[in-house]
């Protein structure tokens, strides 16, 4: 990603919907760990329907956060924590 497009991602809010705040609590993500994920992803790959999936390693685990992206907002769709091999196994079936 390039500095101009995260550049204009930071000035966006974040739409968290309450299917997303229920699985961060679930799956103990802090909302900042979001945040990084989207705004510095070390992958991002195609979604479906319009919206975008980027990862993020945090140590041994890695971030895969959904989101959907308009003109004023970002809005969360899902976010899930993956192991490395699973995160491998995601981008290869691509």
């Amino acid at each position: 990603m390039f500095n101009n497009e995260r550049n204009n991602l930071k000035k966006k809010y974040i739409i968290v919907t309450k299917h997303a705040a229920e699985r961060l609590k679930e799956r103990n993500i802090k909302l900042e760990q979001v945040k990084r994920a989207i705004y510095e992803p070390h992958i991002t790959i195609p979604a479906w329907a319009k919206k975008k999936r980027v990862m993020r390693d945090f140590g041994d685990k890695c971030l895969d956060v959904i989101y959907k992206e308009t003109e004023n907002s970002l809005i969360l769709v899902t976010a899930v924590w993956l192991t490395k091999k699973e995160r491998f196994k995601n981008v290869e079936d691509r």
